[in-house]
């Protein structure tokens, strides 16, 4: 994911203006501003756009689909009955992520209905202006997850495949600091591959640590601070947050992704949903 549109429809210039109490006080070019730099920190170009015009808004989606990775777009009001906006996403090929400033499923009836999201791989609504920055990670998440899925349709080589899904994995946001795989063995989970500092953990038996409790508890764990959670095994004392995501093959527990970030509470159900998509294409190569 190099390259970045973003997207703002209707009304949105007058962010910091237009009903505050709902939007805000940051205006549009602050926080263009931001998203490029978010971006910016991940590699990624941002071109940003902004129209009232429908017309305008197509000519540019037009303009930016051989140039663009992926899109963010908040279509405004257009959202919620612009059939032509709709063809235009549909018929583009970068993925796209809608983006709502305001939860829209809890404001006025018309607001709940959404004509363009099923024509968007997301929809974020109701973060405020960091739903932005979520949907810039969202199209991160997208790319890394379609690679995922390539290397392990392949299933030339199941221990290649599981070094090539912890490369994406550690090169799609800089926040992951650490990503491993471990293999259920029999009491134990043992580590197959990981990139980042080295670990003393190679072996966990099963139900000790996070990492043992997601092989118990079949669930996906989050560890916002691992220094408040009294299962974590140290690994290093720049390690600050955690999540551990199960992988099966058909009911069974068989290895899980481990992903360590250096910062506080570093992981969101958007990392989980990567995640877990990961883990499913992984199980079906195990």
């Amino acid at each position: 994911m190099k390259r970045i549109a973003l997207v703002n429809g209707p009304n949105l210039n007058l962010l910091g203006e237009r009903e505050p109490d709902v939007y805000g006080h940051t205006t549009l070019a602050e926080l263009e501003n931001q998203v490029e730099q978010f971006a910016g920190q991940l590699g990624i170009e941002v071109r940003s756009f902004q129209s009232n015009s429908e017309g305008a808004l197509i000519d540019f989606l037009h303009q930016v689909r051989t140039w663009a990775d992926g899109i963010v777009i908040n279509p405004g009001a257009f959202t919620h009955y612009s059939y032509a906006l709709r063809d235009a996403i549909a018929g583009i090929s970068p993925p796209v992520v809608e983006i709502h400033i305001s939860d829209i499923t809890g404001r006025e009836a018309f607001r709940k209905i959404s004509v363009l999201q099923e024509v968007c791989v997301k929809q974020i609504s109701g973060l405020g202006l960091s739903g932005y920055f979520r949907a810039v990670d969202a199209l991160v998440a997208h790319k890394a997850l379609a690679q995922v899925q390539e290397v392990c349709d392949d299933k030339a080589d199941a221990d290649e495949c599981l070094t090539s899904v912890v490369r994406i994995l550690k090169s799609a946001y800089p926040r992951y600091s650490w990503v491993g795989i471990y293999l259920v063995e029999g009491n134990e989970l043992v580590v197959h591959n990981y990139l980042g500092r080295p670990t003393p953990h190679e072996r966990i038996p099963i139900g000790q640590g996070i990492c043992g409790a997601a092989v118990t508890e079949e669930a996906t764990i989050i560890i916002p601070d691992v220094n408040a959670d009294p299962r974590y095994l140290a690994c290093s004392i720049e390690t600050k947050s955690e999540i551990v995501v199960p992988i099966y093959k058909g009911s069974a527990v068989v290895g899980e992704l481990d992903l360590d970030s250096d910062l506080t509470d570093a992981f969101h159900d958007g990392d989980q949903e990567l995640l877990e998509g990961c883990a499913e294409a992984v199980g079906c190569i195990l």
